[in-house]
């Protein structure tokens, strides 16, 4: 077999993640030595202390990363992603015909309830997460669509994807319908669940399980200890942590109603870290007893205009009459203080947006997108502009965009900022009209399979979509496009890698499933009390290696 190792990361990592001896496999018995450290995560990242379930908490990765493991993820170089490396494997390599990948798994590693964890575990996790029958979205998990055998699974024809083999404990192939460079990269999203807590859970309430709020089982540095709807996530340290014992030995998540208020706590002593906003920035660099944080988002902020609910926005030239209003240059400047980017499609890696140039800000070309597009501004009435983010710099973005569409388009809109029941609406309900929010842009250019690649949606409804619950919600459904996606991961030559997501890049850009906007600076303020921290101000956190068992925090 052709030899793929770890990648060259730096030695204190290689001597945390991956030297430390085998844990016994004992009980693990969660202990709360050590100092307490609060923090927020609130913000655009995270849905809030309710939501329990880690596949699809979506931004609020971050803090689920604290419970559980994945089989691969990132260093950190700076405030930025670095060298891909492993987490619970060692190491992994690709087959000489480039269609299997086999994982060895680190060692050793139990479960917080002491039980051992197993490649069975990840074959468990890997089936589970194409499973149709689940109650629970699990986006992360598209990477595996394209393993053989993985269509059956989604048809819910079997429950086991053939392509998946487990060796031994600690060996794991994945075997792919075609070459899949890529999937090292793109499986470092997924969180690993335990086998021997869900097996047999009824999947149709899976996310209604009381399992979730009273006590999870993961293998991560800390335990769940103690859930408080409305108010607060308990954490304590896991004393058989795989990496090492955390020096922290009380992790809690309080829950806010909006990030002003967190800041305020967090001015007042009460929490040790939260997410701030562009325009509060400027006032903690001030101050003496924190540090910001700064980082590139990974995250693109778009609009969903829902071809379901508004039979206009199935309308392709409609779509680009509106982004084409939107005045994304004077938001950036005046809203965000400068700290954004224009993007043209999903991607946010110039690599991978090669030359595709975003849509101008024109209102002349806006009003000519429209004329074509034959729909009557007047007779769809005023819609909802929702959107899961509560700050007052989000709302100053939607008001501004508000007015663009109405000055541009004569389209009226009415902004709805939801604390609660936004995901259940856009994803489980489809019932959103147009919606502002934010997607992750991805490692690699696989992401946009997770959202536009139509095996992700269930059957198309009504001009081309569905309103079906799912990754991709609305079924966007571009032959070429899926053609593209399937192509990117066989080419192992990055430059054809490249230029096969940028020409995917061109048709995100003339089709507009989404309204691309901009992909932001976003940052954190964290108490000077804490040391070793490495934080990459990403909505959810993405997945990297944050060697949180070695943070310390002084009184």
């Amino acid at each position: 077999m052709a030899k793929r190792g770890l990648p060259r990361i730096a030695a204190a990592i290689l001597s945390v993640a991956l030297l430390v001896p085998a844990a016994a496999v004992t009980p693990v018995v969660a202990q709360d030595e050590g100092p307490t450290v609060t923090g927020a995560w609130i913000g655009p990242c995270c849905n809030g202390v309710d939501w329990v379930t880690p596949w699809d908490g979506g931004g609020d990765a971050h803090f689920f990363n604290k419970i559980y493991s994945r089989l691969t993820t990132y260093a950190v170089d700076g405030d930025r992603y670095g060298a891909l490396i492993g987490d619970l494997a060692d190491s992994w390599e690709i087959s000489d015909d480039q269609l299997t990948w086999t994982f060895h798994l680190h060692p050793g590693v139990t479960w917080s309830d002491g039980e051992p964890f197993t490649a069975e575990d990840v074959d468990f996790s890997f089936d589970l997460a194409l499973n149709p029958a689940k109650n629970m979205t699990a986006v992360y998990g598209a990477p595996l669509q394209s393993a053989a055998g993985a269509d059956e699974v989604m048809a819910g024809t079997t429950d086991h994807i053939s392509g998946v083999n487990v060796i031994d404990d600690n060996t794991i192939s994945i075997t792919f319908k075609q070459p899949n460079a890529l999937f090292p990269d793109s499986i470092s999203e997924l969180f690993i669940l335990p086998k021997h807590k869900l097996e047999g859970m009824d999947l149709a309430t899976m996310k209604e399980n009381p399992y979730w709020a009273d006590a999870q089982v993961g293998t991560g540095p800390f335990v769940w200890s103690k859930y408080t709807p409305g108010e607060s996530i308990e954490l304590k340290a896991n004393p058989s942590y795989f990496k090492g014992a955390p020096k922290i030995g009380t992790l809690i998540r309080r829950n806010f109603a909006d990030p002003a208020a967190a800041l305020l706590a967090f001015d007042n002593g009460e929490i040790d870290f939260t997410y701030l906003t562009a325009d509060e920035v400027a006032r903690e660099r001030d101050n003496a007893n924190a540090t910001v944080f700064p980082g590139p988002s990974g995250v693109d902020n778009v609009i969903q205009c829902n071809p379901v609910t508004v039979e206009a926005c199935a309308n392709k030239d409609f779509r680009h009459a509106l982004l084409a209003s939107i005045d994304r240059e004077s938001i950036i400047e005046n809203i965000y203080g400068g700290g954004a980017e224009i993007v043209p499609c999903l991607y946010g890696r110039p690599n991978l947006q090669g030359d595709v140039a975003p849509e101008a800000y024109d209102p002349e070309a806006a009003q000519a997108y429209l004329a074509s597009s034959g729909v009557d501004v007047a007779s769809i009435g005023e819609l909802t502009f929702d959107t899961y983010y509560t700050d007052a710099l989000s709302l100053n973005v939607m008001t501004a965009i508000a007015q663009n569409w109405a000055d541009t388009l004569g389209l009226q809109v009415k902004i709805e900022q939801m604390a609660e029941g936004w995901t259940d609406r856009y994803y489980q309900q489809g019932a959103s009209q147009i919606s502002f929010f934010g997607a992750a842009n991805g490692p690699t250019g696989e992401r946009a399979r997770n959202y536009f690649y139509s095996k992700s949606a269930h059957p198309a409804g009504n001009n081309g979509w569905s309103n079906g619950a799912g990754e991709n919600a609305w079924h966007y459904d571009n032959p070429e496009f899926d053609a593209l996606i399937d192509a990117g991961p066989t080419n192992f030559d990055q430059a054809a890698q490249d230029a096969t997501y940028q020409q995917a890049c061109q048709i995100m850009a003339d089709d507009l499933p989404w309204l691309y906007l901009w992909q932001t600076v976003r940052y954190h303020v964290v108490s000077n009390k804490l040391q070793g921290v490495i934080l990459i101000p990403a909505a959810g956190g993405g997945s990297y290696y944050d060697a949180v068992e070695t943070w310390t925090k002084s009184e």
